[in-house]
């Protein structure tokens, strides 16, 4: 407290309101603004470059307070260096008999020394302090239209009190604001981190280009938006203004402790859960065997689950079909299946008239040898071909008749389908779900009721409804209908994710417990 009016009286409402509590020496927190001067007799004219060196003591004058003088302000008393005068306003609660520029000095002094600075004032010769502030206050109802000007915030309704109501609630939105960028970074980073799993180790895409922009309008774009709404963690007043010289929104906390862990546990589980889905619907994992071969006997030696035939063209070259003429896939209908059901299939030339059930891809007896043009053996419709760099392949007899291919819906690419819908349920249902621990650095189940993240949630699932089980857009997005056995193994990956990132917060709440310590702040009800 700054104020014009004498000591005791400065004093008196100091101990009212709470500023100078029981122990605390008036001669210690409550000084008169004169020992912010130096003793006039010590003092000689610091502006006059020609005079010897002032008989006071030495230190740094540095302060604005501290600027040579000119004609229109001899008549002030110097003030103390600067060491003198931040010794002084570190403890000092309470000033009195203050003039403008001892109110620029004391906010100069407290900026100097590295606090955040707030000014109040009302009046024109607050003005001043208010620029020198990091913010300065007005008072809305009773202070000039000079200090309104001056400052940077004008209190509507005169109340102090709200000036700590507007600095909690700056501070939950910059704190919400955190959240939502760390989550829509960990979500990116995630899929991200998929695709380069996928490729790395030529597993099947986790999830295609109209499938993430649906996935993003349903989880990254909409849902994240209920964070704006999510109440203030209990130690948002408990701890010091934050750092704002080179913020860049998420701290090393943030990145090292919460950040990359779920990044790299996202990428485990998701690619778990769609290799899973890709092996129990076809036995195999890898795309180059997922696509077939055209190598001879690939097939009945698991080499590849598809075998390709073609032809040999001009060149000497051999060009394979776009689809196969046979595929084996080894289906497991659960994950403790001792043997698989071995899935034979074989092309004819009306495959893309065969039905299927789209929650298996069993299409029957329609593929099975003795229903095809091969029930004689492949020999009846292939013969060895040897391309130009001298490997033997599979080539057709006739180069007219129509060709008996398997369809788009061969057990292979279907069942591939089916574990790829698998991978993107998890992901989907990931995300909606990982961003319930994102509402709160404390444990998911200790924050409020969010009707709102309930909304968001409820419309996630109904959006993944349609996309898995409405037939027109499910074969718009390449996916294909799961069985609820299927769904229920999809969505083991994403409770185990919310599992490991609760554990991974239990870290990161003791980290930030070191770092509130380590700037003054012992204690915090939430961590």
């Amino acid at each position: 407290m700054i104020t014009g009016d004498q000591r005791p009286t400065a004093v008196a409402i100091g101990k009212l309101i709470g500023l100078l509590g029981k122990g605390m020496p008036d001669d210690k927190y409550a000084l008169p603004c004169s020992e912010l001067h130096e003793d006039p007799g010590l003092v000689r004219e610091y502006s006059d470059p020609k005079l010897p060196k002032p008989l006071s003591r030495s230190g740094t004058r540095d302060l604005p307070v501290h600027s040579p003088k000119g004609a229109h302000d001899q008549h002030e008393k110097e003030y103390k260096c600067r060491e003198e005068l931040d010794e002084m306003t570190s403890h000092v609660r309470i000033w009195s008999r203050a003039q403008p520029s001892d109110k620029v000095a004391i906010v100069e002094s407290l900026v100097k020394q590295g606090n955040v600075a707030a000014m109040t004032g009302d009046g024109v010769n607050d003005a001043p302090a208010l620029t020198s502030a990091e913010i300065g206050v007005a008072m809305g109802i009773n202070g000039t239209e000079v200090t309104k000007n001056a400052a940077d915030m004008i209190l509507l309704d005169d109340n102090f009190s709200t000036i700590v109501a507007a600095v909690k609630e700056g501070r939950k939105i910059y704190s919400n604001v955190q959240k939502y960028v760390l989550f829509n970074l960990s979500a990116k980073a995630s899929e991200c981190a998929c695709l380069l799993t996928a490729i790395i180790f030529n597993l099947p895409m986790p999830i295609w280009g109209l499938q993430q922009l649906c996935n993003m309008v349903v989880t990254h774009i909409i849902p994240p938006m209920t964070i704006a709404f999510e109440d203030a963690e209990d130690y948002t007043m408990k701890i010091p203004p934050r750092e704002t010289k080179n913020d860049l929104v998420l701290n090393r906390l943030h990145m090292v402790y919460r950040w990359l862990p779920f990044v790299l546990c996202y990428a485990v589980l998701m690619m778990s859960s769609l290799t899973l889905g890709v092996w129990l619907h076809t036995g195999f994992v890898h795309v180059n065997l997922l696509v077939g071969s055209s190598v001879i006997n690939a097939v009945e030696s698991n080499m590849a689950a598809c075998a390709l035939a073609g032809d040999i063209d001009v060149n000497g070259k051999f060009v394979p079909d776009v689809l196969p003429y046979h595929c084996r896939c080894y289906i497991r209908s659960n994950l403790f299946a001792e043997q698989p059901v071995v899935q034979d299939e074989w092309g004819r030339v009306d495959a893309s008239e065969v039905g299927l059930n789209r929650f298996t891809g069993y299409t029957g007896s329609a593929f099975t040898k003795d229903s095809t043009p091969f029930q004689n053996g492949t020999g009846s419709q292939l013969f060895p071909c040897t391309d130009v760099s001298g490997q033997t392949h599979l080539c057709w007899r006739s180069l007219l008749a129509p060709r008996p291919l398997l369809a788009p819906t061969n057990c292979a690419y279907y069942g591939s389908k089916l574990g790829q819908t698998m991978g993107y349920a998890s992901i989907q249902l990931a995300e909606i779900l990982g961003l319930m621990t994102f509402r709160t650095d404390g444990p998911f189940w200790s924050a409020r009721i969010s009707y709102s993240y309930l909304g968001v949630l409820f419309f996630n699932l109904t959006c993944l409804a349609i996309f898995v089980y409405v037939p027109p857009v499910t074969n718009l997005l390449g996916l294909a209908p799961l069985s609820p056995h299927r769904l229920a193994l999809a969505c083991i990956a994403p409770l185990i994710l919310v599992i490991v990132a609760e554990i991974i917060k239990v870290e990161y709440r003791r980290q930030l417990r070191l770092h509130h310590a380590a700037r003054g702040v012992f204690r915090s009800a939430c961590l």
